[in-house]
């Protein structure tokens, strides 16, 4: 069977090593030049992160991750309003750790050395003959296989062609994102401040923390205010002195740090024919819960189970048993995801307080109950 897979981003790159792992090598195909600026720090739960076991990972991943053992919510003056210590509860289901994504990219590359990936190209056009797909691709060049994945991000050339248009689901709010090295927080605390249209979240990383500012787009965005970020600063100084540290390794100059529009989108179908979509193309996810990587880990983990029970005549049928034990569980997070964004993105001052009070009687078990259920699901 022949595979070729459209970017190399973490569900890419992961079904690429657990393909060659069966002594399958994909053709990979990436828009970017290099993992050189890939963007933002992130987090994996076990849902995600025991697929890095299938692939020998996972000492390598505690060394270049860091533990994250308590989440502290602040209201909009900096002051906590609950601690939840999420490392002692998802501990007996596996591991948890913040990660640079660059990280996460070089460690699955690790493992699919010699699989063929062509930076600085993309998956132009394609036709599903029934029996091959036939792919051209922006170099000129042009290749046929069994199987095409689109795992180019949400806004998947791929899945464009083959699944049609839609609208992503805006939020509204985006986000700047750097890092902060010389924070004297303790180095596995996740903390995050929620004010009345704005929000500072601070994520452990090795080394250091990841930092994300976000607020409405319109107000903190490049077009509102330039690259000058001591607009961004007094924006995001009101929470206090109690983010001094992070606010003070925000580099002055913006154009090098990061800047998220958050978004997300919901694929009606994941599949058609031979060609089947991954990761962010197929179900992006908002960054409030946390869960974006890991589930494009464990959908490349469950499509490499299904293409291992089958041959290229009878692809299809597993594409489709791929969908069905996805699709609605990928949904059901994105779902956690939105109504997350929906507390964390209130720009009302009244209704800012009023979720600040219902969150100091938000309990531990509230918290991770969808985490811990799906992993006593079978997937």
């Amino acid at each position: 069977m022949k595979v070729i897979i459209a970017g190399a981003g973490i569900g890419g790159l992961a079904l690429a090593a657990l393909l060659r792992q069966r002594g399958i090598i994909a053709e990979i195909y990436e828009r970017a030049a290099s993992f050189d600026r890939t963007g933002y720090m992130l987090g994996l739960y076990p849902v995600g992160s025991r697929v890095l076991h299938g692939l020998g990972l996972m000492e390598r991943f505690h060394d270049v991750s860091e533990r994250m053992e308590t989440y502290t919510i602040h209201n909009g003056h900096g002051e906590a309003i609950n601690t939840y210590n999420i490392g002692e509860a998802l501990d007996h289901f596996g591991t948890t750790g913040g990660i640079m994504r660059g990280e996460l990219l070089h460690l699955l590359r690790s493992r699919s050395e010699d699989v063929p990936l062509r930076f600085n190209t993309i998956v132009d056009s394609f036709t599903d003959t029934g029996t091959e797909v036939v792919v051209k691709l922006s170099d000129g060049s042009e290749s046929t296989c069994d199987l095409l994945v689109g795992a180019d991000g949400i806004h998947s050339t791929v899945r464009r062609q083959h699944f049609g248009t839609a609208p992503d689901e805006e939020t509204g709010w985006g986000c700047w994102v750097w890092l902060a090295r010389q924070s004297p927080r303790p180095p596995t605390s996740v903390m995050e401040y929620w004010g009345a249209g704005r929000l500072i979240g601070v994520y452990p990383i090795k080394g250091g923390f990841g930092v994300v500012g976000a607020g409405p787009a319109d107000v903190i965005g490049p077009k509102a205010i330039g690259r000058d970020s001591s607009l961004l600063k007094e924006y995001l100084g009101t929470f206090g002195p109690k983010v001094h540290d992070v606010l003070g390794e925000l580099p002055s100059d913006l154009t090098s740090v990061f800047w998220w529009n958050l978004a997300d989108h919901r694929s009606k179908s994941w599949v058609k024919g031979r060609v089947a979509l991954l990761g962010d193309a197929a179900c992006a996810f908002l960054p409030t819960a946390g869960v974006g990587a890991s589930m494009a880990l464990e959908s490349a983990a469950v499509l490499n189970d299904e293409l291992s029970r089958t041959d290229a005549k009878f692809l299809p049928l597993a594409l489709d048993h791929y969908e069905k034990r996805r699709k609605h569980r990928a949904e059901m997070f994105q779902e956690d995801s939105r109504r997350l964004a929906s507390m964390m993105t209130v720009e009302a001052g009244p209704i800012a307080w009023g979720r600040d009070q219902m969150m100091k009687f938000y309990t531990l078990e509230m918290l991770v109950k969808n985490i811990a259920k799906s992993l006593a699901d079978p997937i």
